[in-house]
């Protein structure tokens, strides 16, 4: 998923990819990428299947007070609250 993501980036500028792990007792969560919009962080959660509760993205766009996560996965597209959803073929239409 983050080689598209990199895939569809623009040549002439670069791009990082990071990712974000929070290890508290009984309550660890994961994103799995984060990437710049504009002046935006936009998490980015992979999930293989179409089920998932988003629990981590969640979990981090509150307390980084961050307005919009975008899932992908098997799923088309879609939007739950101000969790865009992917399908995992357009996500390097991100960028």
């Amino acid at each position: 998923m983050g080689l598209e993501l990199l895939k569809g980036a623009s040549c002439y500028e670069p791009m990082q990819l990071y990712c974000w792990v929070r290890e508290k007792k009984q309550s660890s969560a994961q994103i799995d990428f984060l990437i710049q919009q504009g002046e935006q962080i936009v998490p980015i959660e992979v999930k293989a299947g179409t089920q998932g509760a988003m629990q981590s993205l969640r979990i981090f766009m509150e307390e980084k007070k961050i307005k919009k996560g975008i899932r992908t996965s098997l799923e088309n597209f879609g939007q739950y609250e101000n969790i865009d959803i992917y399908p995992m073929y357009a996500i390097s239409n991100l960028i």
